[in-house]
């Protein structure tokens, strides 16, 4: 058990299946990156633990799990809903 973690922490992580590398990648990350546990739960909704043991790009899925998607133009977050599309 890690003093970093609180009961917060790992009442999420004990809800994860008995896969104790899964568990342990999760309590590390949670200490490297002090993910907060509403992070945490949405990381492990969007399965970053099954996402980076299948990425051949294992840096880009953690960088991206770090940063969120990044918006690279502003057409991306508005969109003109009139626009036909051909």
């Amino acid at each position: 058990m890690s003093h970093l973690l609180s009961w917060s922490h790992y009442f999420e992580i004990l809800k994860l299946d008995d896969d104790p590398l899964e568990i342990s990648f999760y309590v590390r990350q949670c200490e490297i990156e002090q993910w907060s546990v509403r992070e945490l739960k949405r990381l492990k909704q969007s399965m970053l633990f099954h996402r980076l043991a299948l990425s051949s790009d294992k840096e880009g899925v953690m960088q991206l799990a770090r940063e969120g998607k990044q918006i690279s133009k502003p057409e991306n977050i508005l969109r003109d809903p009139y626009r036909v599309r051909e």
